[in-house]
């Protein structure tokens, strides 16, 4: 009886909100589908594939929220950040994004002063060019490389 229960667990369907997701390797099943947490696409196979990007890159934790690196993420990604007004303020607002694994001057070349890093890493996050990983992603590559 055990088999069977692991076996339809396993080639099943998850049903959430009404939305077929089939789970995938490591990316869906480590992360729940919740609709009223995040934001999704009305297409079922274009949430599939964001949601699977979520999980991948810890956008949403395992109840399905939004994890604080999301939370950043989307700000970045929507152009919802304030301007740095120093260069203290500048260095904190970095510091945090690196803190969370979204700014990594080790894997692009910023400005040395902290406000034009912030607004290079701004712009640049905007625009599709780096990853949630702090990396360039194919069309950063793409512009810069």
């Amino acid at each position: 009886m055990k088999k069977t229960v692991t076996l339809l667990s396993l080639s099943g369907v998850l049903l959430a909100g009404g939305l077929p997701l089939t789970a995938t390797p490591a990316a869906a099943s480590a992360c729940a589908f919740d609709p009223n947490k995040v934001e999704y696409a009305d297409d079922a196979r274009i949430a599939r594939k964001q949601h699977a990007y979520y999980c991948l890159h810890r956008l949403i934790s395992a109840r399905g929220a939004l994890t604080a690196k999301g939370a950043a993420w989307f700000d970045l990604r929507n152009g919802t950040t304030p301007p740095a007004r120093t260069d203290r303020a500048a260095e904190r607002q970095l510091r945090g994004y690196r803190d969370l694994g979204l700014w990594n001057p080790n894997r692009i070349e910023y400005a040395d002063a902290p406000r034009p890093a912030l607004r290079q890493f701004k712009s640049w996050f905007k625009k599709g060019y780096i990853s949630p990983e702090g990396a360039w992603t194919k069309k950063g590559k793409a512009r810069f490389a």
